[in-house]
């Protein structure tokens, strides 16, 4: 069969012999030495896992899955971001925010045109299964969740145009903090803003508000602010916070860790070495707390900007619900609890 006139790889199969097959250190050693590419500090790239670019930026901490497949001309990753197992990933530019994850046997891909994008926000996530065609681009905001078995599409075309039939591309734009439960067919050129939520098995096509939900085939909004999403008062918050710290220790003393409580500290203690947390209530100000090297202060209140910079120059970690941040890097208590807020939809942007 005659070749096209443009090659095209789907599997990089030259790269996979040539780097594939090395171990994670000495496979970065190579794409730093050899091909140019940034990458930060404790990066890691499993076995069968590539990236294929001509400009690459990782930030430290992104993982790169087994056998996954990341390729295109620009590529930026964040910084704590990961791709997961058997994910394969295609587009003449790709930038994913961070702490973002792409779990299992994620597709990315289709035809690509000189402006393809596909750009996924700080703290996103896209679950296993799910198919997003960036042709057009595909810009998904911040702390947006893209739920297993969802599809994103920004080109619909079979049919002869010249017998009347439809043609489209367009780009998908998502906003930030959307939900996308699981099914839900996103179709070229919808819009959905901030704060939406679609029902699962939902067919989406042109604009929905910010902060609706919108069910159905097609899907109608049938819900909007300010009714949609409800307001809490301040008593409802700090009951909602106690639940997940009462759960979150049911949940560490089931996986086999101690847990102690002294008044705000708590001491989660793990094969004989102790972590420790100090529990800031909205009613009890920080000054009863006296955390140390290695301590994470855990707050209902904000955070201000002299109080993070004094715990930062003790080396205490923090997780502040109301301010919306966390310290850079964590303890394994403070990775645990922001991975278990995470279960509750709250993710706290690193500083």
């Amino acid at each position: 069969m005659t070749r096209p006139l443009v090659p095209r790889s789907r599997i990089p199969f030259r790269h996979l012999l040539c780097f594939g097959w090395l171990p994670s250190p000495l496979k970065i050693w190579a794409y730093r030495t050899f091909l140019g590419y940034r990458i930060g500090r404790r990066a890691r790239i499993a076995f069968g896992g590539v990236i294929v670019g001509h400009d690459v930026v990782l930030g430290d901490h992104v993982e790169i899955g087994l056998l996954a497949v990341v390729q295109g001309r620009r590529i930026r990753i964040g910084r704590h971001s990961s791709v997961g197992t058997m994910s394969y990933i295609a587009c003449e530019d790709i930038e994913i925010g961070e702490d973002a994850r792409i779990r299992e046997q994620v597709y990315v891909g289709g035809p690509q045109l000189p402006e393809s994008r596909f750009a996924l926000g700080d703290r996103t996530i896209v679950l296993q299964m799910a198919y997003i065609n960036p042709t057009k681009p595909v810009v998904i905001g911040d702390d947006t969740g893209i739920g297993g078995h969802c599809l994103i599409f920004t080109h619909g075309v079979w049919l002869n145009v010249l017998d009347g039939y439809p043609m489209t591309y367009e780009p998908v734009t998502l906003g930030r903090s959307v939900w996308l439960p699981w099914r839900v067919f996103v179709m070229p050129g919808t819009t959905i803003g901030d704060g939406s939520v679609i029902g699962a098995d939902s067919l989406v096509s042109g604009v929905v508000p910010p902060f609706s939900l919108a069910v159905g085939s097609p899907a109608r909004v049938i819900r909007s602010a300010p009714a949609f999403p409800r307001r809490l008062t301040p008593a409802d918050r700090a009951t909602i916070v106690q639940d997940i710290v009462r759960e979150f220790d049911r949940y560490t003393t089931y996986s086999g860790i101690v847990v102690r409580v002294d008044g705000p500290l708590r001491t989660y203690t793990r094969d004989g070495r102790p972590w420790r947390l100090w529990w800031i209530r909205a009613d009890a100000p920080l000054a009863q707390a006296a955390p140390t090297r290695g301590d994470t202060v855990f707050t209902e209140t904000a955070l201000a900007p002299d109080t993070r910079a004094t715990l930062r120059a003790r080396g205490v970690d923090w997780l502040d619900l109301d301010g919306r941040s966390r310290s850079e890097h964590g303890t394994p208590l403070t990775e645990e609890l922001a991975q278990f807020l995470g279960r509750y939809g709250i993710r706290l942007p690193r500083e």
